[in-house]
């Protein structure tokens, strides 16, 4: 005693929840939690080793921070994991109690804007790359086209490719992409990406039946890159080929 009248001690924290919950429910959310832990653990393992296999693809084998690079936009991200499947990566499946977790988590997210809502991008990094717009190149893809340009050999893709900015379908070419849903998703990341719009090679493979009265169903292009494009144009068709024509095995599998 110091003259200080001693302090009750303070009662210890409830947790106080609405509603009457037993120890039985704690258990269950907790053994829930924990199921969609592993799930999201099991598909970034898997997202991982699909991608350090795409870059494998693209010819990028080495390790760090100049190696080269693959980045992916729109539907071609599935095609991927696809593949990834068909090629015997362990694609986790959803438990029912995953599914029902997404379900009371899921946000109203916001429909692609114009352009975007049809289209894929593939883009290559490749070594020494700094960055946007350097090293970079480009291959555009629509995705209403998959199944029909994956059904297609890569021979006859490369023997259709156009140079879309030199020779007698220049302008038609060019035309065909303002107008299509490719324009449409440059014009709208002019600001962030004007490379987009400013590519100094630019080859296209269009559908057989409309030619250049539509936008290509798929288009390779670079700014800082042009003589990449032209020299190695076979290499990369060959590439998305494999991935379409695998990835739609994927889906037949699954």
């Amino acid at each position: 005693m110091n003259g200080v009248a001693d302090t009750p001690a303070k009662p210890p924290v409830q947790l106080k929840i609405a509603g009457d919950v037993s120890f039985a429910d704690f258990r269950a959310m907790s053994a829930r939690v924990e199921k969609v832990m592993e799930y999201h653990s099991a598909r970034m393992d898997f997202v991982r080793d699909a991608m350090k296999s795409l870059r494998s693809q693209f010819g990028f084998e080495a390790e760090g921070e100049n190696a080269g690079n693959v980045s992916l936009s729109g539907e071609i991200g599935k095609v991927v994991e696809r593949q990834a499947a068909s090629r015997g990566g362990a694609m986790p499946e959803k438990s029912q109690e995953v599914k029902e977790w997404e379900a009371e988590h899921r946000s109203e997210a916001s429909p692609p804007p114009e352009g975007w809502d049809t289209t894929s991008l593939i883009t290559l990094f490749l070594p020494g790359s700094q960055g946007t717009d350097d090293k970079q190149v480009e291959i555009w893809l629509d995705n209403r086209a998959f199944e029909k340009l994956g059904a297609m050999s890569a021979d006859e893709v490369k023997a259709g490719l156009v140079d879309m900015l030199k020779g007698p379908d220049a302008a038609a070419s060019q035309a065909a992409v303002d107008n299509g849903a490719f324009g449409a998703a440059m014009r709208l990341d002019s600001q962030h990406h004007p490379e987009f719009q400013q590519s100094k090679a630019r080859l296209g493979f269009f559908d057989p039946e409309q030619g250049t009265n539509a936008q290509p169903w798929l288009m390779i292009q670079s700014r800082s890159e042009p003589g990449y494009v032209q020299e190695n144009a076979g290499k990369l068709v060959d590439t998305v080929m494999s991935i379409l024509k695998e990835g739609a095995a994927g889906r037949a599998a699954g």
